[in-house]
């Protein structure tokens, strides 16, 4: 494998995703070790079909870690000289489809409540804990469909907002992912009613307090009266 910047920080970006995600994207590491670094994001930056968006892509998508893919690396200051005008134009209207958030650099992220985050706003005072959301969770359907399932109770403490500050509150709940992103993102589809749960802020930042987050049910078990 060449061992120019560009192709090392691919490479520790295809690591971190299998490690992080357990996702194993083979033949992004084949094509990495035949043809170098540039080559390969060139080849990705080409792609046409769907926006060019692969599944590598979308899989980090879901995973909130757009900061790991071939766009977000091509548009790194020490990086960016390397592409054409073209092709940076091209990652950032892929990007751009996302929250800033995102795609980032890890460690310049912050995290907060998934459903009253403006995609603008990055930080909010004081300390919280990551919380992983996915597109299906922002996606208006999927919350709907959630909801009619559901209701708007919070699953875990059984917080509704509408009862506890009347207007104010009304139809006001987050929507919390039951399944582990990097487990289900293989040949899946979400279900909105089975998938999805209705969780109060505070529940839901306490199920993320773990990797994988905990389940309903085990959060459940630690409420102390």
């Amino acid at each position: 494998m060449q061992d120019d910047p560009l192709t090392q920080k691919l490479y520790e970006s295809y690591e971190e995703t299998k490690r992080e995600l357990k996702y194993n994207a083979a033949r992004f590491l084949q094509q990495l070790r035949k043809r170098g670094g540039l080559e390969v994001a060139k080849r990705i930056l080409a792609k046409k079909a769907e926006s060019g968006k692969t599944k590598g892509f979308l899989t980090l998508a879901d995973a909130g870690r757009l900061d790991l893919s071939v766009e977000a690396i091509a548009l790194m200051p020490q990086f960016r000289q390397l592409f054409s005008a073209n092709e940076i134009a091209v990652a950032e209207e892929r990007l751009g489809d996302f929250p800033r958030s995102s795609w980032r650099k890890r460690e310049q992220r912050t995290s907060v409540y998934p459903d009253e985050m403006s995609e603008g706003i990055e930080y909010v005072e004081g300390s919280v804990n990551k919380i992983l959301v996915n597109r299906y969770e922002r996606d208006p359907k999927a919350r709907a469909d959630c909801l009619a399932r559901h209701g708007l109770r919070c699953k875990v403490c059984n917080l509704k907002f509408e009862q506890r500050y009347g207007e104010l509150g009304k139809e006001f709940i987050h929507v919390h992912h039951v399944k582990p992103l990097g487990a289900s993102r293989r040949e899946y589809r979400l279900d909105p009613r089975t998938d999805l749960v209705p969780v109060c802020p505070n529940c839901h930042a306490m199920l993320h307090r773990t990797d994988p987050p905990l389940s309903i049910g085990e959060l459940k078990s630690k409420l102390c009266n």
